[in-house]
């Protein structure tokens, strides 16, 4: 129940939302028909040229853990 009731409040969020931001305009004619219109929205995407943080490697000799087996080997990594 909680559930379909959180979704009705954000509908009807979403609906206000979109009606005070203008993509949806509510009107009434004289005989008090309701028009709603809508404007064009379009979805997709469009070249743009930022700036990308690159990640680079190298290699280093480091000390890694080891294990000294019964027998004096060791596990090298």
């Amino acid at each position: 129940m909680r559930t379909l009731l959180l979704l009705v409040a954000l509908l009807l969020i979403i609906g206000i939302v979109l009606v005070a931001t203008g993509v949806v305009n509510l009107s009434r004619d004289s005989n008090g028909a309701l028009s709603v219109t809508t404007e064009n929205v379009t979805i997709g995407t469009t070249p743009a040229n930022v700036t990308v943080p690159v990640v680079g490697t190298e290699t280093r000799q480091v000390d890694v853990p080891s294990v000294t087996v019964g027998n004096a080997q060791a596990n090298k990594q």
